[in-house]
């Protein structure tokens, strides 16, 4: 039994974009490093050493989109346990007439409220 494996990201516009950009990308790499490699200009630097080169710049340009991507998934991880956070206030704070909820609300507000407890 087969099955076809779908990618949600390439199911939406956005995502057959980014999918068909990075194609190209790689394509233009694949060239422009056959380019390189076959180039008369460096034809005195010996082969091994072109593309020893070649190896080195590409370990370069992925660590340097790999440092942005953790840089970014470290900022977006910051950015969520901050917003998880609970912004609390103390409970030593005496409550504003609009916040009925607050536990000494009903002992420093009585006017507010009848004989039951419960607000008028």
């Amino acid at each position: 039994m087969t099955h076809q494996a779908f990618s949600i990201a390439g199911r939406t516009t956005l995502g057959r974009h980014l999918i068909r950009a990075a194609v190209r990308t790689g394509r233009v790499a694949n060239h422009l490093e056959t380019r390189i490699l076959r180039s008369s200009l460096l034809a005195f630097v010996p082969f091994q050493y072109r593309k020893v080169g070649i190896h080195i710049i590409k370990l370069v340009l992925v660590l340097a989109v790999a440092s942005v991507a953790l840089f970014l998934a470290i900022g977006m991880i910051a950015i969520w346990a901050l917003a998880a956070l609970s912004i609390s206030e103390s409970c030593d704070d005496e409550p504003e007439v609009h916040e009925v909820s607050h536990p000494q609300h009903q002992q420093k507000y009585p006017e507010l409220y009848d004989e039951y407890g419960s607000l008028r």
